[in-house]
Parts: structure tokens; sequence; C-alpha cells
């Protein structure tokens, strides 16, 4: 079933990934937050264009126009290159490419971004390896998506009266598969599932990624296609793994644990330096 997810995200466009047609300045507000993560961890060179990024599963290619936009030298992949929507621009390359099979030298960029993209991908590990294949000694590797590992987003959401007439006590024949459940009882289950799962995570302090099943039923919202549990535990015990230096856990402002039961994962990483030795752990590291 991962294959068939990746074979229509190969295939289609708007139905798969955000679409702003011509928008761009919906589209530039849409992918300001990640823009402001990124900087805050590699800022654009100067002069402009000097920094060279790498958006790795860009979908429409708005998030790679507004890296170009804000000075980088940016370069943007995706399975499927009839998607792409952006204008023409210096400093913004759309091509065609895969997360697992980046088609890069080894330390071609200073900076690697995969958004919204690895719990998509059927092998984690793979787009992982090559994430840090393409990143420069010295430079950062980010990634930005749900966490699926979390226990409190499905409960959180069940308890919104404007959830209430949504969810069912029972499974309907066209109810989606969401990875925190759909029905109130899946909610709940789904709940101490990932508490326990969480908790093993930690207990180990090494990567564990587990998969899923993904509903390839359009339309896609909310992350029913996606076939890894992505989250931010793994992704920290795998580049501590490979001696990269994790620099943020978690989006900006909030508690220093909030990262282990928010929605999101929001973390980067700096690749070693071989001239300067292994990197200093982030405070609280």
């Amino acid at each position: 079933m991962s294959e068939s997810v990746q074979a229509m995200y190969g295939e289609s466009a708007a139905a798969v990934r955000a679409s702003f047609k011509d928008d761009s300045v919906r589209a530039l507000d849409y992918y300001a937050p990640l823009l402001h993560f990124v900087t805050g961890v590699a800022p654009p060179g100067v002069p402009a264009g000097t920094t060279r990024l790498l958006d790795v599963g860009c979908g429409s290619g708005w998030s790679t126009f507004a890296f170009a936009a804000a000075g980088y030298d940016a370069t943007g992949i995706d399975l499927n290159p009839a998607a792409f929507e952006p204008p023409h621009r210096d400093r913004c390359r759309l091509l065609r490419g895969s997360a697992t099979e980046v088609p890069f030298a080894a330390e071609s960029f200073d900076a690697v971004v995969c958004y919204q993209c690895l719990e998509h991908v059927p092998d984690p590990r793979q787009a992982l390896d090559e994430m840090a294949r393409v990143c420069r000694p010295g430079g950062v590797v980010v990634v930005v998506g749900p966490n699926l590992v979390s226990p409190t987003p499905g409960v959180a959401h069940a308890a919104r009266p404007s959830s209430w007439r949504s969810l069912r006590l029972r499974r309907g024949a066209g109810t989606p598969r969401h990875p925190y459940g759909n029905t109130l009882p899946e909610i709940a289950a789904v709940a101490l599932l990932r508490a326990a799962q969480l908790g093993g995570k930690l207990a180990r302090r090494t990567p564990q990624f587990l998969m899923r099943e993904p509903d390839a039923v359009p339309p896609f919202h909310a992350d029913n296609d996606a076939c890894y549990l992505c989250n931010p535990t793994d992704l920290i015990a795998d580049f501590r793994r490979r001696g990269f230096a994790v620099v943020r856990r978690g989006k900006p402002g909030r508690p220093p644990l909030a990262y282990l039961f928010a929605g999101g994962t929001w973390v980067a990483a700096r690749k070693p330096d071989a001239a300067a030795g292994p990197p200093s752990p982030a405070p609280g590291d």
C-alpha cells in the first residue's frame, strides 16, 4: 500500500499536496513559519544566494520559492514535476527527485529541509541517510512534519465541541483511517497505544521507525495517507547516532519537553564538521 501511495504522489498534483495556483501571497504566508524556523538555524548567506538549500519533497514548489525569495540558493525536488506552480525566479530550481534517492553528490548543500514529507516516505531511514549524505560538514538538516506518536492531539481534537458532530462511536464503510483514530473508541485506544510507544522510544533512546498502512482513498487530509509514524524522538535519536548536534527539538517559544506531546515535529540538527571535531550539543541535550 505504501508503494501505491508513493505512485499517487508521483502522478497526482493538488489531491496530495498543498496547491496555491498563482497566489504567491497566500503561499508565502503559508510557508512563513517554516522559513522562520529554518532561518533560525541556517540563515541565508551574505551576499544573497550563497547558502545552498535543498528542499526535499517540495510539493507544489512554493516552499522552495519562499526560500529563494528569502535569499537562499534553493533547489526543490519532488516526485511529480507536473505539480510545480511557482513562476520562474533566480536561485529557485525545481526538479524531479525522490527523498530516498536524492539526485545530488555528497556534501552539496549547506541546509537540507524536509517539510511535511517524511511521514509519506516508505523508507524514512533511507531518506534520512540521503539528507545526511548531501549535507556538507557543519551544515544543517531540518525535518518538519506531524508528531504521530504524540498521545495528546487525538484526544484534544475529540474534546473540541466543533468535533462532536463528526465523531462517531462506530466505524462506517467510508470512514477514513487517521493515525490518531476516527471514532471515539479508536481515539481513546490509540492515545493509550501512542503513550506506550512514546515511553518505549524514550527508554530505548534509539530510532524505531514505526510504519502503518496508509489510507490510499482521496481526498488526503490530516495525514490519513501517512505510512510512517513521524515523531521527533526518532529523529533526535537518529541524528545523535550519526554524530549530529541537535540544535532544535521543537517549535521555538515552547516549554523544553513540549515537543514530546505537541502535534508537530520540528527538529534541526547540525552535521559534524570534520575540521572542528564533534559539534557541541544544544542546551539541555
